[in-house]
């Protein structure tokens, strides 16, 4: 009774192992199979429920009427079909990348204010031409180190500051003090000192003239004429440096006034003063004579 009960288990054991091993590779359910994502966008009027195995993708698709997805990731998503929140999402990086690569375009677009927050650095950098940020008000904050720009920076409107305008040394000036571009950055430097320019000709005076110092260098007489259109508070200083006198004269509609009616300077090392104090109406003030 014992012997038949081994050999039973024996032939048991043995038909199993059998059952299991003996296989038909050729029984087994295949799927269609296409080579890639376009061949399957290709296949004409699947019907709905259609599966297929994607080799470039090494995954099976769905076709749920619209589009194939992938049976892996169980619904639609972002990668196959558009789609709308239904709550709010948080994406959470555990510490890790999230790159985005050979967009042809990445857009942000919201009715309400969108936010860009990080405790760390954040950057917006281009290899191409150029990189817009646009928008009714933009709002650009640091709270520690500032903000950097770097490269040429364009502004084609109003620019208000509220706070300190630093130069290239990090120094916000004095009082009075303008910013002056040098040859490597700006600096705060004192009122612009007036430029000095010589003259051993007629001249008529210029917008561009003003707050300058004229020297007359001449033997002969020479006269210096005022145009109209000259602003109000427009004003120079001038100087005969030589024996030639300087005529000092208003053009047509232009009226130059002196308490002693003298427009002439008075000989070599004299001086006057020319300040418009209305329109086209200039006074004249200094060594002067008939």
């Amino acid at each position: 009774m014992v012997k038949n009960s081994i050999k039973l288990t024996v032939i048991l054991v043995l038909m199993l192992e059998y059952c299991f091993s003996q296989i038909d590779s050729q029984s087994i359910l295949g799927l269609p199979n296409v080579a890639d994502t376009i061949e399957m966008n290709n296949i004409i009027n699947p019907k709905e429920g259609s599966l297929v195995y994607n080799i470039a993708q090494k995954n099976i698709f769905y076709f749920d009427g619209t589009n194939w997805l992938s049976s892996s990731n169980g619904s639609p998503n972002l990668y196959s079909t558009n789609g709308t929140l239904s709550n709010d999402r948080t994406l959470d990086g555990n510490n890790n990348s999230l790159t985005f690569s050979d967009l042809t375009a990445f857009s942000l677009s919201s009715s309400l204010s969108s936010d860009m927050f990080s405790t760390g650095p954040i950057r917006v950098q281009s290899t191409g031409n150029s990189t817009s940020i646009s928008g009714t008000e933009i709002i650009i904050s640091a709270t520690a180190s500032g903000i950097n720009l770097n490269g040429n920076t364009f502004i084609t409107n109003d620019l208000s500051l509220s706070g300190a305008f630093e130069d290239s040394t990090t120094s916000s000036g004095t009082d009075g003090q303008i910013l002056t571009s040098t040859s490597n950055g700006t600096r705060w430097v004192d009122s612009v000192l007036p430029k000095v320019v010589n003259k051993t000709s007629n001249y008529t005076l210029a917008i561009d003239d003003n707050g300058k110092i004229f020297t007359f260098n001449s033997t002969s007489n020479i006269t210096l004429t005022v145009p109209q259109g000259l602003p109000i508070g427009f004003n120079i200083s001038l100087y005969q440096t030589n024996t030639g006198r300087v005529t000092i004269q208003g053009a047509l509609g232009v009226t130059v006034s002196n308490r002693l009616s003298r427009f002439n300077t008075a000989g070599q090392h004299a001086g006057a003063g020319l300040v418009s104090t209305g329109t086209n109406s200039f006074h004249l003030t200094g060594d002067l004579r008939l």
